[in-house]
């Protein structure tokens, strides 16, 4: 009886440290997962954040022109019902909030899938390239190809133009 007895202690001890690993593993698993150095950069652009999180600040300035015409770029863009996204806007000039929990290479696409707008070689907003009518963009001034991967620099301003072909 008592060599039966031992053997089932050492089962429980095995069982439970078998438990406690299970639940260890997840725990570190589910930490990293919903850390923020986890999440892609997209992730983290459409992810709520606060002012006390913020350890990576700048603005860039977009503006867009559609065919001479100078597009608002509307107040609150990445703000909702209290989540203020890492890439916002406080009012209609132009100027993008970069305040992320941490520092990262964010682009124009995350901030047009922030605002749920289309840009890209062929399409900003809803103004399609096509035979007659092209998409050029500037950074600073200077002519880029860089399109939606256009990396956010602090106080950059970007340029991005719709218009018909000469």
């Amino acid at each position: 009886m008592n060599k039966n007895y031992q053997g089932l202690s050492w089962w429980w001890v095995l069982c439970v440290g078998i438990l406690t690993l299970i639940i260890l593993s997840s725990l570190i698993f589910w930490t990293y997962k919903n850390s923020p150095s986890s999440k892609t950069n997209r992730q983290l652009a459409l992810t709520c954040t606060t002012d006390m999180a913020t350890q990576f600040h700048i603005h860039t300035n977009l503006e867009i022109i559609i065919n001479g015409q100078k597009q608002e770029i509307p107040t609150d863009v990445g703000i909702n019902n209290g989540c203020m996204n890492s890439l916002h806007t406080h009012d209609n000039s132009g100027k993008i909030h970069i305040e992320s929990p941490e520092k990262r290479d964010f682009n124009l696409s995350d901030f047009f899938a922030v605002w749920n707008k289309t840009y890209n070689k062929n399409q900003i907003l809803d103004y399609r390239a096509d035979q007659n009518h092209i998409i050029w963009q500037t950074v600073n001034g200077n002519i880029v190809q860089d399109y939606e991967n256009t990396v956010f620099r602090d106080e950059d301003k970007i340029i991005i133009n719709y218009e018909t072909k000469n």
